[in-house]
């Protein structure tokens, strides 16, 4: 009995509502008037393009990311810096609280010879009251090394937070593209089981039947389930463009055209050849690398060239100003196996990194395996749906009785509904498969 009800709703659609697909836009305006959900303040007009370009803007995650993505290029820029020599200034002021110790001195003539009358004069070999000033100017050598090192760390740390941005962007347009698609649908089934309940209304009022009036309820059942499930949709997809609560969404978008893969393995070359979680992967192995060169460049001399320029007050029997260029060294003999063991660690997070880019590589291929298998079975799906549109309609041309005329439009009214839901089914899987391999 409950297939013989819908058979006679749909049967009244077929002879007053004209084709099912079609009758959401044939009955625009007043389905717009009873769909309209009490309290919505705005109404926006948007395709997929307008959503997704909108969700783009309003995202303050991505906005971050932008951000993110900024920072780490400033910080290789600072990085590439300590490639250069610094220029240095230090000042000290030492208050003793005696005078440290006295010598005899004198004053020299020209070419360092005595004059006549030359004089000793007693001075302090430290004065009490002393300042050192120093300006230097030093150029590492061996630590250019870990300089190298920490550029190309910070250069892995911008390729990651492009990739994490990438997908960012990615997962936001694909999730607007599916929860676009899916409330389209589902506002052509509002629409049409909207006009199967008024056609239905208007019918049974010249006609008693109990099976009718049983139908209308069903149908006003289903209608509440579809009102449910694209309340829920309208909430996500506004949380999805960042728009405010209640807004209503009037969806206008032509059925994507086909993805250009005809088998699963084109799509998972498609994904890993721009896949951003397997180029943040990677990033993580040139990341392991550089903090390895940087623990093996502690097990070498701190080497610098310097020139420096001072001004004393500390001892009066030499000149206040004078210069001086050379090398420093510095080695660190023992530290109880730390470098080592820091070096083995950095060995490990690089075998970790490989072995992660290995799990994203097949991870990524399992997704893209997957959304283009679903994408097909969807595909074939929809033009079977189609293809029985069509038969039904040629069926009901054949001669028959009022029963098997009735039933004939019953079925195909039918068929066209599940048409629109196999639409609906593509829509989302196309829009899946086309996140997963980042083709627009």
């Amino acid at each position: 009995m409950p297939g013989f009800r819908a058979w006679i709703v749909c049967m009244l659609i077929g002879f007053h509502g004209g084709d099912l697909a079609v009758a959401g836009s044939a009955q625009d305006e007043p389905i717009k008037a009873i769909v309209a959900p009490p309290g919505l303040s705005q109404v926006l007009h948007l395709s997929l393009e307008d959503a997704q370009r909108l969700a783009l803007t309003n995202n303050t995650t991505l906005t971050m990311g932008r951000l993110s993505v900024q920072e780490k290029s400033i910080a290789v820029d600072a990085a590439r810096r300590d490639y250069f020599p610094k220029l240095l200034g230090n000042f000290y002021y030492f208050h003793f609280n005696d005078n440290l110790g006295k010598v005899a001195t004198f004053r020299t003539g020209q070419l360092g010879i005595l004059p006549p009358g030359s004089r000793t004069v007693e001075a302090n070999v430290v004065n009490q009251d002393s300042t050192i000033t120093a300006i230097t100017l030093a150029q590492p050598i061996t630590k250019l090394i870990a300089v190298n090192a920490a550029v190309q760390f910070a250069r892995a740390d911008t390729v990651i937070a492009d990739a994490q941005l990438d997908k960012g962007t990615r997962d936001l347009l694909s999730g607007v593209a599916q929860a676009f698609h899916g409330m389209y649908g589902a506002q052509r089934i509002e629409a049409a089981l909207v006009l199967q309940v008024e056609i239905s209304q208007r019918y049974a009022q010249t006609n008693t039947n109990p099976e009718i009036r049983v139908a209308i309820i069903e149908a006003r059942q289903a209608l509440l389930q579809v009102r449910s499930q694209l309340a829920e949709l309208n909430e996500q997809f506004s949380n999805l463009l960042n728009v405010p609560a209640g807004t209503r969404f009037e969806l206008v978008q032509p059925l994507p055209p086909a993805v250009p893969i005809s088998n699963a393995e084109e799509a998972v070359q498609l994904a890993l050849r721009c896949n951003p979680q397997v180029q943040e992967a990677q990033a993580n192995i040139a990341k392991a690398e550089a903090a390895l060169k940087v623990a093996n460049a502690d097990f070498l001399p701190d080497v610098n060239i310097f020139g420096s320029y001072f001004n004393q007050t500390s001892a009066s029997y030499i000149q206040p100003n004078f210069g001086a260029f050379g090398v420093s060294a510095s080695y660190t003999f023992f530290d109880w196996g730390k470098r080592r063991r820091v070096r083995d660690q950095r060995g490990m997070q690089i075998a970790l990194a490989s072995s992660n880019v290995r799990a994203t590589i097949e991870k990524v291929r399992l997704e893209a395996v997957q959304a283009f298998v679903g994408y097909d079975e969807a595909q074939q799906a929809f033009g079977l749906a189609g293809e029985m549109v069509r038969a039904r309609q040629d069926a009901e041309v054949l001669p028959k009785d009022a029963a098997g005329l009735a039933a004939a439009k019953a079925a195909t009214a039918k068929s066209q509904l599940e048409l629109i839901q196999a639409e609906i089914a593509y829509r989302v899987a196309h829009a899946r498969l086309v996140g997963v391999i980042g083709e627009s």
